[in-house]
C-alpha cells in the first residue's frame, strides 16, 4: 500500500512522502492512530529568490499560499480515499482540524478543558527524520531548507513505517532568520522539547512575511543550487 499511496501523492504534486510511526506521541494528539503519512510540495527557486528580493505575498496569486491550499486539499482527499479502502484516516488540514474541534490552544495548554489537541505537522516531520526545527520555528530540511508546504494524514491503514534518526537543531550561531524578520518576532533561541515554540517565537507578532524562510542558509543553498 505504501507504493500505491506514494505514487498517488506524487502524481498530485507531492515532492516528499514519508510514512511515520507516531505511537511516541500522546493518544490525545494521535486520537488513537498509530501512523502518519506526511507529504510536502516544494516551492520553486524563483519564488524563494523573489521574496528574498523584496516581493510581498500576493494573497490572490501567491505560490506559497497556493501550495499550502493544495497540500491541505490533498490531505482531505487522501483521508477519504483511505476510508473508502476500509481503513480509518484523519486529515491534518486546517479545515479538518476545525471541523473536528482540534485546536492549537489545546495543544499549547494541556489544562484547557475546551477543545481537543491536534498533532503538529512539524512534530510528525521531526520524528520522521525529515529535518529539524530551526530558530525560525520552521522545519528545516537538508535538501530544501524550509521551502515547502506540508500536510499529513493520520491512519491505521497497513502501511509500513520507517524510523529515521531525529535530527537535532543545526542553527548554531546563525541568526539570519532573526535578523531578517521584519516583525522582530523571533527570539534567537534554539528549539528544545521543554521550551517548545514559545521559547523561540512570539506568534502574536508574526506577520508571515516569509523572510525567515528565504534567508535561512539551508533554503538559500537549495535556491542557488544548479
Amino acid at each position: 500500500m505504501n507504493d500505491e499511496l506514494k505514487n498517488i501523492l506524487i502524481k498530485h504534486g507531492a515532492d516528499i512522502v514519508r510514512f511515520i510511526d507516531v505511537t511516541c506521541f500522546p493518544t490525545k494528539q494521535t486520537h488513537g492512530y498509530n501512523k502518519a503519512i506526511l507529504f510536502c510540495m516544494v516551492l520553486s527557486k524563483e519564488y524563494i529568490t523573489s521574496i528574498q528580493n523584496g516581493k510581498e505575498i500576493n494573497y490572490e496569486n501567491d505560490e506559497y499560499l497556493e501550495k499550502e491550499h493544495k497540500v491541505e486539499k490533498l490531505a482531505d482527499w487522501l483521508a477519504d480515499y483511505i476510508q473508502q479502502k476500509g481503513f480509518k484516516a484523519l486529515s491534518q488540514s486546517e479545515k479538518s482540524n476545525l471541523v473536528n474541534g482540534y485546536t492549537e490552544q489545546a495543544y499549547i495548554d494541556p489544562n484547557l478543558k475546551q477543545g481537543i489537541s491536534f498533532l503538529p505537522l512539524k512534530a510528525i516531520a521531526r520524528v520522521g527524520g525529515l529535518g529539524f526545527i530551526g530558530k525560525s520555528n520552521l522545519l528545516v530540511t537538508q535538501e530544501y531548507g524550509s521551502a515547502f508546504a506540508m500536510c499529513a494524514v493520520l491512519t491505521n491503514a497497513p502501511v509500513f513505517t520507517k524510523n529515521h534518526p531525529i535530527i537535532e537543531p543545526k542553527c548554531g550561531s546563525c541568526e539570519a532568520c532573526v535578523i531578517n524578520c521584519p516583525a522582530k518576532a523571533l527570539l534567537g533561541n534554539e528549539w528544545t522539547i521543554d521550551g517548545g515554540r514559545e521559547s523561540i517565537v512570539d506568534v502574536s507578532k508574526c506577520c508571515c512575511a516569509l523572510k525567515c524562510m528565504v534567508f535561512c542558509p539551508w533554503t538559500l543553498k537549495y535556491a542557488t543550487r544548479v
